[in-house]
């Protein structure tokens, strides 16, 4: 009867560990789905539309460029007339005079001349311009600095899911080799190597999984704050991209790239800068009509008024116009070499890292993958021992994370070249956003 009562509470306590084991899945697996309910997921180009809607650099540069739209207008403006109007008493000091009311009134316009014109309002577009190429390029490079932040977590979430693989493997391995050494199958020095190898995948899959909320805090901290804490991206492996020769896409950076075309504008600006300057010297016209008004009689009269440069021949002013103007060529030359010197090295490195792309796609990796086979293949019929099998597996480990690495750099020098080009693409997305 005891032995009965005993196994009756032994069952009681396998249903209850039991019920509490699979009470636990259930809630862990509820508060697993209601996790990935809450967490949003985000594309790059989402992300990209994100940032240009709240990074205070793109936006402060679009306050920029409407203030100056707001100059341009002013320089465009037609200068307003000036009027007079004076009233008063006339009274005789001596003689038979009549006596009585005056008043007077007169007009000053002034006139708009073309010399002087024509130079500020094309300073005042050159200088909108170049306000524009500005914002432009904010945004150019708040999309480059998203992608490749963004490439940059890809690349963290990649390694994460090798290096989880790399220690589920290595568990196994080690819980095998604890199996076959309590049997005495095996070495203890064996079972001490697959103990290391497990603590140091281990300790790697711990490093990546930091390094994968690095990866998205500074994605977050790129895009702003509108993007949530707890988010998750779409995850592809990047394409490789084909580039046109070295020649266009020189032609390209010259034609399309925001920060050339600041600069060129910059030395427009400057240039009419100069010339108005320089016609400042030339006399200033205004047309003149006046009225004078008295008990006898009323005086008409109609004339110009003309400003001449007598004692101010406006030479500082175009010493420091000249100088400008000299200044924003040298930086256009620099600016222009500057950039083609960045995309000879990126169109190099993204040679370079192309070819290191197919080979360790096409050649390394399966070889290392063969070679894991055949040893996993040969320690399990006995023909080669743990430590061949584990250097296969390393090797192979090392070959893969070279894989992912070579991807993801070779992203990162695209999304840099398209940058420097400034793509279709891109403004396009830009433009979208502006509506």
């Amino acid at each position: 009867m005891h032995i009965k009562g005993s196994h009756l509470f032994t069952k009681i306590g396998l249903m209850f560990r039991l019920s509490v084991l699979i009470t636990s899945f259930v809630l862990l697996l509820l508060a697993t789905s209601a996790n990935a309910q809450g967490q949003k997921t985000f594309t790059a180009n989402d992300l990209i539309t994100l940032a240009l809607e709240s990074s205070p650099q793109v936006l402060a540069a679009r306050d920029q460029s409407r203030a100056v739209r707001g100059q341009l207008s002013t320089a465009r403006a037609i200068p307003n007339p000036e009027f007079e109007v004076n009233t008063g008493q006339q009274k005789s000091a001596s003689g038979p005079l009549t006596t009585g009311n005056v008043s007077s009134w007169s007009v000053t316009q002034p006139l708009d001349m073309p010399y002087t014109r024509y130079p500020r309002v094309n300073a005042a577009e050159a200088n909108f311009k170049s306000a524009e190429a500005t914002r432009v390029a904010f945004e150019v490079e708040t999309i480059s600095k998203v992608q490749q932040r963004y490439y940059e977590l890809l690349r963290r979430e990649a390694e994460l899911r090798a290096a989880d693989e790399d220690y589920n493997l290595t568990k196994q391995i080690r819980d095998r080799m604890q199996v076959r050494y309590d049997v005495g199958e095996t070495a203890r020095f064996e079972l001490i190597r697959a103990q290391t190898e497990f603590l140091n995948a281990q300790i790697n899959a711990e490093s990546c999984r930091l390094r994968v909320d690095q990866a998205k805090s500074q994605l977050r901290q790129v895009v702003g704050h509108g993007l949530p804490q707890d988010f998750a991206v779409v995850s592809q492996v990047p394409k490789a991209e084909e580039l046109p020769s070295l020649a266009i896409l020189l032609a390209e950076v010259q034609s399309q790239s925001p920060e050339l075309q600041k600069a060129k504008a910059d030395v427009d600006a400057s240039e009419s800068r100069l010339s108005f300057e320089q016609n400042s010297r030339l006399p200033k016209l205004a047309f003149k009509a006046q009225q004078y008004n008295d008990p006898n009689f009323t005086d008409r009269l109609y004339g110009l008024v003309v400003s001449i440069p007598i004692w101010d021949f406006k030479g500082g002013q175009i010493a420091e116009a000249e100088a400008n103007a000299a200044k924003a060529r040298n930086q256009l030359n620099a600016q222009s070499q500057n950039l083609e010197q960045q995309l000879e090295f990126a169109y190099k490195l993204h040679q370079m890292t192309s070819y290191q792309v197919k080979i360790l796609d096409q050649e390394v990796v399966q070889l290392a993958a063969s070679a894991r086979r055949i040893a996993e293949v040969s320690y399990k019929y006995g023909e080669r021992g743990m430590l061949e099998y584990l250097d296969a597996q390393r090797t192979f480990r090392l070959a893969r994370n070279d894989l992912i690495k070579a991807r993801f750099d070779l992203a990162s020098v695209s999304t840099e070249i398209q940058r420097l080009r400034a793509t279709p693409e891109w403004l396009a997305k830009i433009e979208s956003g502006k509506q």
